[in-house]
Parts: C-alpha cells; structure tokens; sequence
C-alpha cells in the first residue's frame, strides 16, 4: 500500500510539473505572439503619424540636399525619400490652432468631426511627441492617436504657415482589432491549456511506467536478496550456537555441523559474487575482454570437469564439440554461461540420466559466423509459461525450491545478460521426450578458419 501510495505522490508530482511546464510555454507564446500583433499595429500609427509631419513640413520650401552638409543633407534627404504607411493614404485629421489656441479650420473638419474635435485643446508640452487622446461627443468616445507639430511661417500653405497643427489619427477601429486579437488568443491558450492537462497526464503515465517497473523490480531484488542472505546466514548462526553448547567437542566429533555451516558459507560467497555482478551490469562497469580463442581445445577444457561430476552423480554427460577454427569474445564470461547451463543440467537430471552438450560454427541470418551451444537434459522440464520467466532474477520454478537442487534464480539472469552483452541469443525449448534445451549462439567477432 505504501509502495503505491508513494508511486501515485511521484505521479502526481511530474503530472503538476509537465502541466505546469506547458503552461508556462504557452503563456511565454501567447505574450510574444500579442507583443510582436501590438508593435505591428502602433508602429504603422507611429509611421503614419510621423509621414502626415512631413508631408506638411514639405509644404515649405526644401533647400537642394546637395547644397547641405553633414547631419542637415541626412535629415533632408530622409524627408525626400520618406516612405508612405503601408495601407496607402493615410486617413487623418488636422486640426489647427492659432496663437491663442483656438480651433480655425473648423469649416475642414466637417460638421459632424468639428462636433467630436472642438473641445481639442491646444497643449504646448506635447510638441513633437506622440500622445494618447480620447474625446466624447453625444455619447460617443473617440481614441486618437496625435501628435502636435508647429509649421513654420515660411509654409506656402497659408492655413498651416506659424500655427500649430494636431495631426489626429482615430484608432477605435485598432483598438477593437486588439480586444478582438486578445480575445481569440487567451480562448486559443485555454482550449490548448486543456490539451496540455491531458497530454500532461498521458505523458506523466506513461513516463512513470518505467520508473514504477524499476521500481518494483528493485524492490523484489532486495527483498529477494535480504530472503537468500538470510537462510545461510541462519543455518551458520544455529550451527555455530549448537557448537558453542559442546566447547570440549571435537572437530570431527562434530564434522557434520561444520560441513554444513562450510557450505552455507560457500553458496552465501557465490550469491554474493553473483549479486556484485548483477549490480557491476546493470552500472556497465563490466567489460567485455574479447580475446581470439582456440575453439575446440577451450570447449572440451570446459566440459571436461563437468564430465567427472556427473560421472560422481551417476549421470552421463555427452559432449559432441565439433568446432574448428578461431573465434573472438570473451571467453571468462563464456566459460560462465557454460557452466550455469551444465550446472542447472546436472542439478535437475535425476540419476542415470543424461546431459548433451553440443557445439558447432554457423552462420547466423546475415551470414556472420557464429558459435552454437546447446545444454539439453534429461529432467522434468520448464512450463511453457515459464520458458520467458526463469531469464528474470530470483525467479525459480516451484519444483526447483527444495534443498535437494538449491540455486537462487540468479544463474540463467546473468548468462542472459553475458549472452545479450555479446550481441547473442539464448532460449530454451524442450527436449523429447522429456526435459529442456537451452540453446546460445554468439557471433565470433574477427574469426579465423584453420587452414
């Protein structure tokens, strides 16, 4: 239940963190998106405005640029060629004032304008500077965009010559295409804020799949391990406390007990060489020592003591090694599949029966050579539902949990990874008419045919 409840906390903890992640990219884009939309806009009021200035100010006569020099020819040249808003005619109203700051071009403006722009007032601080203004008439508000400019006398233009001008441009209908802009893009962000809680959760699952799995297999492992340690390690302490309670014993008074405390000793030293493994793969701290390989003389070295044992067992080992030539891999790592497999063998072959060891060189599907092993026995078989199961580590078939066979399910889990770091398969079919097979084949890497 704990197991559980803390998975779901670290769920819950990444769903928060990639919904909160999405969120804020979002917003991020719909600020920059908005930003860019609204510089766009003010920058062709900006221009616009700045173009009816000129347009005006050209009015009076403009001395020949090649007649100039430095800074003035710049600032001449640049009123020449200056270029129009991009929406062609820039629609404005100009509104002029006299010395005492009184509207005289109200017959321009037009009636139904002079009604909305007669209460404009003349404010000298805002010459030369773009403002803001909002005006009110029947009910109506108007939002311009303005900026003050003072012509000079020498203007041709007799309406315009020593007065101030207003340039005015009404921005209500930019204005709406703003709202309208941000109205679409806050619904835009919330329809794709929605997306984002689902592929967050999508995301936080399936991202959670593999840590959970790590998880619990980390959790079986130590457990597993803490189980397997603990039996020898009870066995050693109950042998050593019936021991302390006979101190004028002798050794071989008590050979029994010392044996048996010597041989939880030694299966507790092999688990932990096997744990120290397991832990060294899975930090890929092992390192293959590939090595070009005699075939032939190393495989029946290799098979050769396990013939004796089973010869002391009553059993009868086979071995049918035909293999010429050189091979590159590493053969320490070899030699362990080898005898896990014959080890496993021995263990579940009841007396009188017997183990077939097999090897030759093949080509593998891509025409590479390689080399086939194959270990079958003579013993009660796997399940087929277990034929996938007995690789995985501490797994052991029921039948197997008995004093008489021992082993603690982490035998075929190491020779699957030594096979798997080879770039090698190995399985296990069943072997007619009763027991198993287990077949391994390992590329030769820089091969040699004997001559």
């Amino acid at each position: 239940m704990k197991g559980k409840t803390a998975e779901k906390h670290q769920q819950w903890q990444l769903f928060i963190k990639e919904l909160v992640t999405f969120a804020l990219l979002f917003a991020a884009l719909g600020l920059v998106v908005y930003f860019l939309f609204y510089q766009s806009i003010y920058h062709e009021m900006n221009h616009g405005l700045q173009w009816q200035k000129n347009q005006i100010m050209q009015n009076s006569p403009v001395p020949r640029v090649n007649h100039l020099m430095g800074s003035e020819a710049q600032k001449a040249q640049k009123a020449k060629n200056q270029v129009p808003p991009k929406d062609g005619s820039f629609r404005a109203n100009l509104v002029v004032f006299n010395k005492n700051g009184r509207v005289i071009n109200d017959p321009m403006l037009g009636e139904r304008d002079y009604d909305l722009l007669k209460n404009t007032q003349l404010i000298k601080r805002h010459l030369n500077r773009i403002s803001n203004l909002s005006l009110t008439a029947d009910g109506i508000t108007g939002h311009f965009k303005t900026l003050l400019i003072k012509v000079p006398k020498s203007n041709p233009n007799p309406v315009y010559a020593g007065r101030y001008v207003l340039i005015m441009k009404n921005i209500d209908a930019d204005l709406q295409a703003l709202t309208n802009f941000r109205t679409a893009l806050v619904t835009t962000l919330i329809i794709f804020w929605i997306l984002a809680i689902a592929i967050a959760y999508f995301l936080s699952r399936s991202s959670m799949k593999p840590i959970i799995l790590a998880w619990r297999k980390q959790r079986d492992f130590s457990g597993n391990a803490a189980h397997e340690l603990r039996t020898p390690l009870t066995v050693i302490q109950n042998q050593l406390e019936y021991l302390l309670t006979k101190p004028k014993s002798r050794i071989m008074d008590e050979a029994e007990e010392v044996s048996t405390a010597l041989d939880e000793v030694r299966h507790m030293q092999t688990l932990t060489n096997q744990l120290l493994m397991l832990a060294r793969s899975d930090s890929n701290v092992i390192q293959l020592n590939q090595t070009d390989v005699d075939l032939q003389p190393w495989l029946e070295k290799s098979v050769k003591l396990y013939s004796d044992i089973a010869t002391s067992q009553q059993k009868e080992l086979k071995a049918n090694i035909k293999v010429s030539g050189h091979g590159s891999f590493d053969p320490d790592l070899i030699r362990q599949v080898l005898t896990i497999l014959l080890d496993n063998a021995i263990k579940y072959t009841p007396t009188n029966g017997t183990v077939t060891v097999n090897a030759k060189r093949i080509h593998d599907p891509l025409q590479h050579e390689a080399l086939h092993l194959q270990v079958a026995d003579t013993g009660p078989g796997i399940a087929d539902s277990e034929k996938t199961k007995i690789f995985e580590r501490f797994y052991r078939t029921d039948k197997s949990r008995n004093s008489k066979t021992g082993g603690n399910g982490l035998g075929l889990a190491i020779a699957k990874w030594i096979v798997t770091r080879h770039h090698g398969k190995i399985n296990v079919k069943d072997n007619e008419p009763c027991g198993s097979v287990f077949n391994v084949t390992i590329p030769l890497k820089s091969a040699k045919t004997s001559v």
